[in-house]
């Protein structure tokens, strides 16, 4: 049976996972890992986020080579690429990385008035989708451009940059590349108005290719560190999101699909492009042609979710499991209240000195919450988040959905997904493979490489999904949660530390 490989790059890690043609999960391995944070001298409140570009490849090496040890490697057919966005790589005139970031960096921080300043943010909305060019690739190429005297021969975001390494072809495709603030998403096609007016070469910007198309071949030595056999095909993917949307089906206009990854995008997808009159959510390209995306954000979840696992259930292997059965003990409706990461999308509100909080009654030390009810303020706050940015998404676009389709590594969370539900009053499809972006990716690759006619075709055979219907009898969140939850949310924000 003919297997796909995708390697995914993602915020927290490397996600490597093997698929066969009906969806099925045959091969996965995950790992951890690290960037060096130091504080930017000029703007010290902002971070600037690097990596190590021959380790980043070791750690997805290694992942993909235990993928592959379930399977047997001359079955796979195809290896696609997806990523975290707005990551990207530097390419110089020696073949070898000169810079590499990932979506967290904020060197570019003080260009991104320079962007503004030359462009303005309602043209630079008009042409990108995006606002507030801070940590995006344009920022970091102006950065670097000051400040690094080696010329920049390729600029790849982090999915292009892995089909880069397995086969040295380089090359874009419109999901992630609208994602650098360099691309005209309407067009689906690098923005010459951009170019010029910052003077990029042109010719630093790789060609764009369809999703799932094939681009190339493992070189052997490719081929080698990832387990698989030389010329083994190397098809484009996507952006991590996007491809979430394919691997949970949301591929037709109205529908609507949150990723509950390490942050939680809500995306709407739309058969033509589509901007918010306010400027305020984001606009970009689906993996699917001819289908473009709006997005609001939930923001930091997964990340924060690990780190409250962290410090509240350990680091046992079993500790998903664990934090799951600490939270069934506790009833609907608790006191406790948490602001330590889901919000409502606003980048007015995004500050260095934005306080986290859990917030219960404390009259008396008798009274102090433990670790399942904690944990559980967490999930209910995710979603009355993901609430807060459908109506969001809705009010932009005049439809409110009439289901959602839920994905990601938190929708292994029953209790999440159910929260979900019976917060926003919709059925939620909830996909049978957690991780939708790698088999988003593997849905591209089989396409790309002919085992589908079409991405309709492969979806109705790989993708599946379970519906959660809302619980009005015995709902997993209280009904006066939502309510709350804004309420607080709104006066938090207005505090500092």
């Amino acid at each position: 049976m003919p297997l796909v490989l995708s390697l995914d790059a993602g915020t927290g890690g490397a996600k490597c996972a093997v698929f066969d043609e009906r969806g099925s999960l045959r091969g996965f391995a995950t790992q951890a890992w690290e960037y060096h944070v130091v504080a930017n001298p000029d703007v010290p409140m902002v971070k600037e986020y690097s990596f190590d570009p021959d380790r980043f490849w070791e750690v997805i090496a290694a992942c993909a080579r235990r993928a592959v040890e379930a399977v047997d490697a001359a079955e796979v057919i195809a290896v696609v690429t997806t990523s975290q966005r707005e990551g990207c790589v530097f390419i110089g005139d020696d073949d070898r990385e000169i810079y590499a970031g990932p979506n967290l960096d904020s060197r570019g921080f003080l260009e991104g008035f320079e962007v503004l300043e030359k462009l303005g943010n309602s043209r630079l909305y008009e042409i990108t989708g995006h606002s507030a060019p801070f940590i995006f690739p344009i920022s970091r190429y102006l950065w670097f451009r000051k400040n690094d005297q080696r010329p920049i021969r390729k600029l790849l975001m982090m999915n292009d940059w892995m089909v880069w390494r397995c086969c040295g072809a380089a090359r874009s495709e419109p999901s992630n590349a609208s994602e650098s603030m360099l691309f005209d998403f309407r067009q689906r096609e690098w923005s010459q108005e951009i170019v010029d007016l910052f003077a990029i070469d042109r010719a630093t910007l790789p060609a764009i290719a369809t999703p799932g198309e094939w681009v190339g071949t493992l070189s052997p030595q490719s081929a080698l560190e990832l387990g698989l056999p030389a010329g083994t095909a190397v098809h484009a993917g996507g952006a991590d999101t996007q491809c979430g949307l394919l691997g949970v089906g949301a591929i037709e206009p109205g529908d609507v699909a949150v990723t509950l990854g390490t942050t939680s995008p809500v995306q709407a997808v739309f058969d033509r492009p589509r901007l918010d009159s306010s400027e305020t959510l984001w606009a970009g390209c689906h993996v699917v042609g001819e289908r473009w995306v709006l997005e609001s954000n939930a923001g930091s979840s997964g990340d924060a979710y690990e780190w409250l696992l962290d410090l509240l259930v350990g680091g046992e292997a079993e500790r998903y499991q664990r934090a799951e059965e600490l939270m069934a003990s506790e009833a609907a409706g608790g006191q406790v209240a948490s602001f330590i990461g889901p919000r409502v999308f606003d980048l007015s509100k995004i500050r260095p000195d934005l306080p986290g909080a859990f917030l219960f009654p404390f009259p008396s030390l008798q009274l102090r919450p433990n670790a399942g009810q904690l944990l559980r303020s967490f999930l209910e706050s995710l979603a009355c988040a993901v609430r807060g940015n459908l109506e969001q998404l809705s009010a932009a676009t005049g439809a409110a959905p009439q289901r959602l389709r839920v994905g990601g590594g938190l929708s292994r969370s029953r209790l999440l997904v159910q929260m979900v539900a019976d917060v926003t009053n919709l059925p939620v499809d909830l996909g049978t493979v957690s991780d939708a972006t790698s088999l988003g990716a593997a849905i591209l690759a089989f396409t790309g490489a002919g085992t589908f006619p079409n991405l309709h075709a492969a979806v109705a055979a790989m993708s599946d999904c379970e519906t959660i219907e809302p619980n009005p009898s015995a709902p997993a969140i209280a009904p006066e949660t939502y309510d709350r939850w804004r309420r607080l949310c709104e006066s938090v924000d207005q505090l500092t530390v």
